[in-house]
């Protein structure tokens, strides 16, 4: 059989378990799959959902850090508000202006787990799509660097082309473990793969 029919074929599981199980979407799967490998995200941790529109990450991640704990979901678009210790924030994630608004509503606290599964719109154009989500992520670092505890984690989406290999570099800059993972809910013929980035070094002199 065809290789699209597999991809349907696995779009589709992933879709109807993510409708069984009351997520917002399929990539939920994604984040369980992380967080099985890596136990990223502990009970009573802040963490911050950027691109998270629909919510289906930030749902997994209320459920882990269960009611000491603080979600904050950041987008461009709106997204339905979720029970529990839960924040949303309209904003671009590479606007510095969205930051601040981040570290308003932490009131100077920092986040333990910063994650990421934005991605663009995609044209169509594979090398265009690849650098503009690469461009995403690097916004992502950005925000995390700055709202991030020492030793924290960073997740982000990411798609393997020419620049892909320093942007790696530039992690590990930040992070003393930066691991690739292709999750099962990825589509096998995809240049999609999530960074886990572990142990944030952090320099500022001030630390939660």
């Amino acid at each position: 059989m065809s290789e699209a029919w597999f991809r349907s074929r696995k779009r589709e599981f992933f879709y109807r378990k993510a409708k069984k199980e009351q997520f917002r979407a399929r990539s939920a799967y994604k984040l369980i799959d992380l967080q099985n490998k890596f136990n990223l995200i502990r009970r009573g941790d802040v963490v911050i959902d950027l691109g998270a529109a629909p919510g289906s990450w930030s749902q997994v991640a209320l459920e882990l850090v269960g009611p000491k704990g603080r979600v904050v979901a950041v987008d461009i678009s709106p997204i339905m508000s979720l029970s529990g210790p839960f924040e949303a924030i309209l904003g671009d994630i590479c606007k510095e202006s969205t930051i601040a608004k981040v570290k308003q509503t932490l009131q100077d606290k920092l986040a333990d787990v910063v994650l990421c599964d934005a991605a663009p719109k995609f044209s169509g154009i594979k090398s265009l799509d690849i650098g503009i989500a690469l461009q995403i992520a690097n916004c992502a670092l950005n925000f995390a660097t700055q709202v991030l505890k020492k030793h924290g984690a960073f997740v982000t989406k990411a798609f393997q082309g020419p620049d892909y290999a320093e942007f790696v570099q530039k992690l590990q800059r930040h992070f003393k473990l930066v691991k690739e993972v292709k999750p099962p809910a990825s589509l096998r013929t995809s240049s999609e793969v999530y960074l886990v980035c572990l142990n944030h070094i952090k320099t500022e002199a001030k630390q939660e």
